[in-house]
């Protein structure tokens, strides 16, 4: 690990003893992404990081290796629901999620922020020269494993995950289509928040509407494909082959 990130993990631990959060500070990782997750192996690089100011937070992915993989036609991949972008803001408690809509273009809905029910382990490594503490958890129909370093009580990671006492350096689902691990942090200067916060104040759809939106969707593709099939269908298979897969599952 290098000297300079040592160094600033001792300077968040001692600017932590007085407060709870951290200015202006970015968290990278590099993720690995099943982009035909439940059906194929078509893995995907992305570049990831997560900005921290204050009471907020932001999370953004993007492409590492650009070579784009084809997709059957009759696939409607609904993975990017929030993957991509994740916007926290603690003080209203907060969670926004970016969808790129098929009719309406990029859109956010407002979704819960850290509802899930981690079970601490006792077992440790290390990630990145960072002594971390692992948990687990189901969320929204998958099992996830993350690492945590108690050394950074920031409650706080990658994605929507989040809640653990200490800033998860490494997270990913058990069957290994999603993974993300620390690469690198640093301090930052001001960063806006701007867009997001008048996002929160306007108030935007929720995680319930943005289902209904996907359904709708798979309503229109049956329809143009055939004009039959079940709308109502969750990751399975209608008279028309449309099949819907959304990384975020509906037990």
């Amino acid at each position: 690990m290098k000297i300079s990130t040592v160094l600033l993990i001792l300077c968040w631990v001692l600017n932590l003893s007085a407060q709870d959060h951290i200015e202006h500070q970015m968290i990278g990782y590099r993720v690995r992404y099943n982009h035909l997750f439940d059906r194929g192996n078509d893995i995907k690089q992305y570049d990831a990081k997560l900005f921290l100011q204050g009471e907020k937070s932001l999370f953004s992915m993007k492409r590492y290796d650009k070579a784009e993989g084809a997709y059957p036609s009759n696939y409607l991949d609904a993975s990017p629901d929030s993957l991509f972008t994740v916007y926290k803001d603690f003080e209203s408690n907060s969670l926004l999620f970016d969808f790129f809509h098929l009719y309406q273009g990029n859109t956010f809905y407002a979704d819960t922020l850290h509802p899930m029910e981690w079970r601490l382990e006792s077992e440790e490594k290390t990630v990145g020269g960072i002594p971390c503490k692992r948990a687990t958890v189901r969320f929204k129909g998958r099992d996830y494993v993350a690492w945590y370093a108690p050394s950074i009580p920031i409650s706080n990671g990658p994605w929507k995950l989040g809640g653990l006492p200490g800033l998860i350096l490494e997270a990913g689902d058990v069957q290994g289509e999603w993974h993300a691990v620390f690469t690198e942090m640093r301090g930052l200067g001001f960063i806006d928040f701007g867009y997001f916060e008048r996002l929160v104040n306007k108030g935007v759809a929720s995680f319930e509407t943005f289902v209904n939106d996907l359904k709708d969707i798979l309503k229109r593709m049956t329809g143009s494909l055939s004009g039959q099939g079940d709308a109502d269908c969750f990751t399975c298979e209608s008279k028309s082959l449309v099949k819907l897969y959304m990384w975020e599952k509906i037990d």
